[in-house]
């Protein structure tokens, strides 16, 4: 299990960094100015709304919930192809939703998710600084630790979710069941990662600035002690404090380096 799921990890942040010049050139940046901190209060308010959404179609009209995935399954995987593929992204999109509606495999399930997640950290990456970006990785980590812990709303979101066999999970069977972490565990790092990459000047190694592959070897970190706690007890945990801290870590830690 660690090693797929922090397989996935590296594979979208190295190919969200690889995917920005592609990105750049279709012109999909999110946000005007990258340097403005309420970029992150925006992008949070879209989430808590996004999630309010699902909750809300979860409990009143579950019939709703498969169709919007699927719909906003099909926009986001699209998106994603775009900067390579062209219209041929269309009907590659397409064929991905049907297969997700009639074999819900859980490798279709994740390579799907894996779409996802490079699309939206890549896209937001080039539209967040450093700064903002960071700022959101702390807010999303604890929110995320309070809708776990506390509230607990984001225990019944997954199931939900599950039960539908979105691309919203990355998903492995282990033991008899099935072990998840949330694509936003995946994404939000690899936002940070992206940034650095974007907007900061510093040594190269291989294609990967020295900044970005800071932040994602101390998101790795990260996830691997999430991990590791997972496995020594049981039951769900919030990914984002765990993963999020690693992440900036390793991003300061390659700032003072430079220093």
């Amino acid at each position: 299990m660690r090693v797929f799921f922090a397989l996935i990890f590296l594979l979208v942040n190295f190919l969200s960094i690889f995917s920005i010049e592609s990105f750049e050139s279709a012109g999909m940046v999110v946000f005007e100015n990258p340097s403005d901190l309420s970029n992150s209060l925006v992008y949070f308010v879209m989430i808590l709304a996004f999630t309010a959404l699902l909750i809300f179609l979860s409990k009143k009209k579950f019939e709703l919930l498969p169709a919007m995935i699927y719909v906003l399954t099909f926009l986001a995987i699209f998106y994603a192809l775009l900067p390579y593929l062209g219209l041929l992204a269309l009907p590659i999109s397409f064929a991905i939703m049907i297969l997700l509606i009639k074999k819900p495999h859980w490798v279709v399930v994740n390579f799907s998710a894996f779409l996802l997640s490079v699309g939206i950290a890549t896209m937001f990456g080039i539209s967040l600084a450093p700064l903002p970006a960071i700022v959101l990785l702390v807010i999303l980590a604890v929110y995320d630790a309070v809708s776990v812990y506390k509230t607990k709303h984001m225990i019944s979101l997954a199931e939900s979710v599950s039960r539908v066999n979105a691309p919203m999970l990355f998903v492995i069977p282990w033991r008899g069941e099935k072990m998840m972490i949330g694509v936003g565990d995946i994404v939000i790092p690899a936002i940070l990662a992206v940034s650095a990459q974007k907007f900061l000047d510093a040594p190269v190694v291989a294609f990967v600035k020295i900044p970005a592959l800071f932040t994602i070897l101390g998101g790795t970190f990260g996830l691997l002690f999430l991990i590791y706690l997972v496995e020594k007890k049981r039951g769900a945990h919030a990914g984002l404090p765990f993963i999020n801290s690693g992440a900036i870590l390793g991003f300061l830690i390659s700032q003072l380096w430079k220093a």
